[in-house]
């Protein structure tokens, strides 16, 4: 009975053997070509084959490696992931529901358009103060004086504050368009992860 058990464990082992034995790898070589044998070159492997029984049929599909392009585009959808999540729980801990995105957007506008129209402001008062400069050149030009320096270097000063000041407000009108357009966007992201 023992002997029969043996052989049984013998035969099993034997089968086993000649499965894995029998196994076939199909792979493509430097020229193109596609190649069967018992094994894979090392060279090969990284460029992926397939296995195959002794009938030929397909048993499992090693892929390829992927490339350094590949791998650096994984990288890269990896990170932007990680940055979604990140912005994700930043929002859900600034904004409860949309509401409070709307009133913060509200604000944020709100204060640069106050900028724009203290900016505004400072131009008329600017423009009043050179109106007044010329007015005291042009008395001295008319009197047969020569200018005085300090009064040129006023004007040139309010010419220069009234040009970084028209500056600024394109600058923050340009602000606004960007802010409305970011808000819209986290607007948008937020009901969907609030499922509203």
């Amino acid at each position: 009975m023992r002997r029969v058990g043996c052989w049984c464990v013998s035969l099993l082992l034997l089968g086993a053997a000649a499965t894995v034995q029998a196994e076939l790898y199909r792979y493509i070589d430097n020229r193109g070509v596609t190649v069967l044998d018992s094994r894979v070159p090392p060279e090969f492997v990284s460029n992926g084959y397939e296995v195959l029984d002794s009938q030929g049929r397909v048993l499992r599909v090693i892929p390829a490696a992927p490339t350094r392009e590949e791998r650096e585009a994984a990288r890269r959808a990896l990170a932007e992931q990680e940055r979604q999540r990140a912005a994700d729980a930043t929002l859900l801990r600034l904004y409860s529901n949309t509401r409070d995105l709307d009133r913060a957007h509200a604000r944020h506008v709100a204060q640069i358009e106050n900028l724009i129209v203290s900016a505004r402001s400072s131009i008329v008062v600017l423009a009043q103060q050179r109106e007044r400069l010329e007015l005291r050149a042009a008395t001295q030009q008319r009197a047969g004086r020569e200018l005085d320096e300090s009064l040129l270097n006023e004007i040139a000063e309010s010419n220069a504050e009234t040009s970084r000041l028209e500056r600024l407000i394109t600058q923050k009108e340009a602000e606004i368009v960007e802010v409305n357009e970011r808000f819209a966007e986290q607007r948008e992201r937020l009901t969907a992860l609030l499922g509203e």
